[in-house]
């Protein structure tokens, strides 16, 4: 099987992780009628605040997530792939939180997790300042899937910004890459859509970048953008700053192809 659908849900995500659940499955429930093999959410898919300590109280434990509850039986009940682009986790024992990634399995299983590795310290401006590292643990391990034997990389926002991550992904036999994201306005129009471009030209891989959109609980704003870029750093589809479901079709013969035309993994 060399072709893939691909649905990505951009939408605007609340601070409440149960009504953000039922946002999800309405947006998965029209995605589905395109009969989809994956389905792509953004980052911070069950919760998403300006407030570090509203997160730390309100954030769920993984076994108590409802986003996750509800993608798992969704994907079992249809039939279909999901990849979570994080969510946005208590763990037990530990002061800090994690930002995981989920990849489940159309049985319904996870099949895969990926904790973000860069964690987002930056001053944009005096209105935007970031540091992650302050309330979440640093992932470790790169981490790859499968959907019908083409492997798929997981990586997680500001990992954008760091090439060698998908290079390693790209030399493991990633053909398609997952960037889930809720990138800052601000970079977002001036960063998003070249660097994205970059990672796929740099590697030769599909970019899936699905952007978390809107304006958020105490006026946390989010891009959106979201975008499918081909193996040459072709947009082939995107959508705006408003929600919407993009459905793509890929076929993975062109990663092999602009491989051949442009073999610089082969000299790496």
């Amino acid at each position: 099987m060399n072709k893939l659908k691909i649905s990505q849900v951009q939408f605007n995500a609340s601070h409440i992780p149960n009504l953000n659940s039922k946002i999800l499955e309405k947006n998965f429930k029209r995605a589905i009628k395109f009969k989809p093999d994956l389905i792509c959410t953004p980052e911070c898919s069950n919760i998403i605040t300006k407030d570090k300590k509203y997160l730390q109280l309100h954030a769920p434990y993984q076994n108590q997530c409802p986003v996750l509850k509800m993608a798992k039986n969704f994907a079992k009940k249809n039939k279909v792939n999901i990849n979570l682009g994080s969510l946005l986790l208590k763990i037990k024992n530990k002061s800090k939180l994690v930002n995981r990634s989920f990849f489940i399995d159309d049985n319904g299983a996870i099949k895969k997790t990926y904790d973000k590795i860069h964690m987002f310290d930056v001053k944009i401006n005096n209105g935007e300042v970031h540091n992650e590292s302050a309330s979440f643990i640093a992932g470790n391990k790169i981490v790859h899937t499968t959907i019908n034997k083409i492997k798929i990389g997981m990586t997680i926002c500001y990992d954008l910004r760091f090439p060698s991550l998908y290079r390693k992904l790209a030399k493991t036999g990633s053909n398609v890459i997952l960037v889930p994201a809720a990138f800052t306005r601000p970079t977002g129009k001036d960063h998003w859509h070249v660097l994205n471009r970059s990672r796929a030209i740099e590697n030769n891989v599909f970019i899936i970048a699905t952007g978390m959109c809107g304006v958020h609980h105490l006026n946390r704003k989010t891009y959106g953008h979201s975008l499918l870029v081909n193996p040459w750093g072709k947009i082939i589809n995107s959508a705006e700053k408003d929600p919407k479901v993009l459905n793509t079709i890929i076929n993975i013969k062109e990663v092999k192809n602009t491989r051949k035309k442009i073999p610089s993994l082969s000299y790496d």
